[in-house]
């Protein structure tokens, strides 16, 4: 990992090295803080088609728009980053990493993860402990620690792992029916190279990092918290109490929202986000408590119940095959179509051309939850992994 020699202007800039794999990752931040109740992280991944001295297979050469498999690493890089940077942060963030050259041994995922890490972890953003990835196959009975891409056609394990030294953060893989102390084994297996990255990481920063910017977090007024649990427990209860159907439960929640804004204006004067983030807390904390002490869901449901579950087929006749699957308020409509091996779908990836023989599309309309938004192009949300 190397920084200084490129992207001077960011916050942090780093390029990590693998073989002949090289990834920029740069860290920056905005100078103004956000009068918001989240952490305002965005994450951007990029593989060049240039790093494997190809060029885009469509009409137009220039590489484009986030395909899904970088859209879907960008989930890798913010899943174990997000939770780790200082609670109250609220400076634009983002994230920017690119693979510039690419040697078609190993994958690039976990790097991403790294890369991106060690630029946040350098910068001044407070991220309170580096982070690092690493990427675990099993083959031929043996855990093997970032296999090249030989070695994973005969793999039944694909498996990335996130964390700190300390502790892993994140997960995402699949396995071809392996038992559970194996997965355990696999996880701790990833963890240790993880631990000996984050090692390194720790000793960069002494010598590379910046003095973590502390003074913009602006922490909830003293006392605020202990103010809305006592004036507002008992309101959450009587919402919790599994009287309410959803739709009520909603509405009687938002109400109470715009309540305890109102009423703690005067006490608590341009300290809007501080409310509702107390309000969430409670909020959480007694969903939390009601199914621990009392075993009882907010809608009713005792930990062992279930909401009622239903299934139809064949509802299209026209289609190969189609399903209506009902939980509770929660539908999902499938369709099915079947094709030869020329349907297969082809994407350009710097690997080389990818046939996908299985493919989802997933489609999650506003109309879904009662609301009104966008509709086109497929956003984030509804991109999934797929084989």
């Amino acid at each position: 990992i190397e920084i200084g020699k490129i992207g001077r202007q960011a916050s942090a800039a780093v390029t990590l090295t693998r073989g002949d794999s090289v990834l920029y990752a740069t860290a920056s931040r905005d100078k103004s803080t956000r009068d918001i109740d989240f952490l305002p992280l965005s994450v951007e991944h990029s593989e060049r088609f240039s790093a494997a001295g190809l060029t885009s297979g469509a009409f137009n050469k220039r590489d484009g728009r986030p395909n899904e498999h970088e859209i879907l690493v960008c989930r890798l890089i913010d899943r174990p980053l997000r939770p780790l940077i200082a609670e109250g942060w609220r400076q634009d963030t983002q994230l920017l990493s690119w693979v510039l050259s690419y040697d078609g041994v190993r994958t690039c995922d976990p790097l991403a993860i790294t890369a991106s890490a060690a630029a946040l972890w350098l910068s001044d953003v407070p991220l309170l402990k580096p982070v690092a990835a690493a990427m675990v196959g099993y083959i031929d009975n043996q855990l093997v620690l970032n296999p090249t891409l030989e070695q994973m056609k005969h793999s039944r394990l694909n498996l990335t792992v996130a964390g700190t030294k300390d502790a892993v953060l994140m997960i995402e893989g699949a396995a071809d029916f392996l038992p559970e102390n194996l997965m355990i084994e696999a996880v701790a297996f990833g963890h240790e190279a993880i631990k000996v990255q984050c090692e390194g990481l720790e000793e960069l920063a002494k010598v590379a990092g910046k003095e973590k910017l502390y003074d913009s977090i602006k922490l909830p007024p003293v006392g605020l918290q202990a103010t809305i649990d006592e004036l507002y427990t008992d309101k959450i209860d009587e919402i919790y109490n599994g009287s309410l159907v959803k739709k009520d439960q909603s509405a009687a929640s938002s109400q109470l929202s715009k309540t305890v804004v109102e009423e703690m204006e005067e006490q608590y004067p341009d300290e809007k986000s501080a409310v509702k983030s107390a309000l969430k807390d409670l909020m959480s904390r007694r969903m939390f408590e009601l199914a621990k002490v009392h075993g009882t869901r907010i809608d009713g449901r005792k930990l062992d119940e279930v909401r009622v579950i239903d299934s139809e087929a064949g509802l299209f006749p026209r289609v190969h095959g189609s399903a209506l699957f009902t939980r509770g308020e929660t539908q999902v409509l499938a369709t099915t179509t079947l094709g030869d091996a020329g349907m297969r779908q082809k994407i350009d990836r710097i690997s080389g051309m990818e046939k996908k023989r299985f493919y989802l599309q997933y489609t999650f309309p506003p109309s879904c939850v009662g609301e009104t938004g966008r509709v086109g192009m497929p956003g984030r949300r509804d991109l999934r992994w797929r084989k």
